[in-house]
């Protein structure tokens, strides 16, 4: 039997931290990430009869990127607030409601009993939700003049809708945004496997509605996790995702 001394651990350690690259102070630099980050520019988008629809001409402005979905509760009362947000902002930004979900019927029967003076678009790759990581619905991305990301504000309601209003004005204004701008839901509330945010399973119970009152979110925090669980309510004869 071979064996290694005990201290060879150590030695490797030692020489991974000296092929590291050094800053000007010599501290050792972390590798830098070969991911570069997502912007406006590349993002394929169709209307709802299929046809590609181009964002040239949002270049230059802000874009308020809002991805929704039919089953989505809080989505429709944040419908009201981008319709007025479009109204007021004008020329000065675009919002743009953007749908991962696969059936145009159900897409065009939705937008018939909703109010929305703004541009829809769809995704029925998911390559959108994938490309800026959505993990929460409603999730809404500000972009900035140049197309980068500035701001995500995921979930919905008054105070997330106030800040993505001051976000706008900030950005339409020359302004930049600093890194508490946005709103993350929290952890309970996002999707972290193999189910994605944008399809009808367990995200669509009732209890995962990011507008719930405070006490019934808290009480049901325990169970957001898993799947089987939230389409139940935690109880053993399923539900809400169709999946028992």
């Amino acid at each position: 039997m071979i064996r290694f001394p005990r201290f060879l651990p150590v030695l490797v350690a030692l020489a991974a931290m000296a092929s590291m690259p050094r800053r000007a102070g010599g501290a050792a630099e972390p590798p830098a990430s070969s991911a570069a980050a997502p912007t406006l520019e590349g993002l394929a988008v169709l209307d709802l009869d299929g046809n590609p629809v181009s964002l040239r001409p949002y270049r230059g402005r802000v874009v308020v990127l809002d991805f929704w979905a039919t089953w989505c509760a809080p989505c429709r009362g944040a419908f009201r607030f981008f319709d007025a947000l479009q109204k007021r902002e004008g020329d000065r930004a675009i919002v743009l409601g953007l749908t991962l979900e696969e059936n145009a019927d159900t897409i065009r029967g939705y937008l018939d009993s909703v109010e929305a003076d703004f541009p829809i678009v769809r995704d029925p790759s998911g390559g959108a939700g994938e490309r800026f990581d959505v993990a929460a619905m409603p999730t809404t991305i500000v972009f900035d003049r140049q197309g980068r990301v500035a701001a995500r504000f995921e979930g919905s309601g008054e105070d997330v809708h106030a800040r993505i209003e001051k976000a706008v004005d900030t950005l339409s204004a020359g302004g930049s945004l600093d890194a508490a701008a946005g709103v993350r839901v929290s952890s309970g509330l996002r999707e972290t496997g193999a189910v994605k945010a944008w399809r009808r399973t367990w995200l669509a119970d009732p209890i995962m509605s990011l507008e719930g009152d405070p006490l019934s979110r808290l009480l049901h925090e325990h169970i957001h996790a898993s799947k089987e669980g939230a389409a139940g309510d935690g109880g053993p004869s399923g539900g809400g995702c169709g999946c028992n």
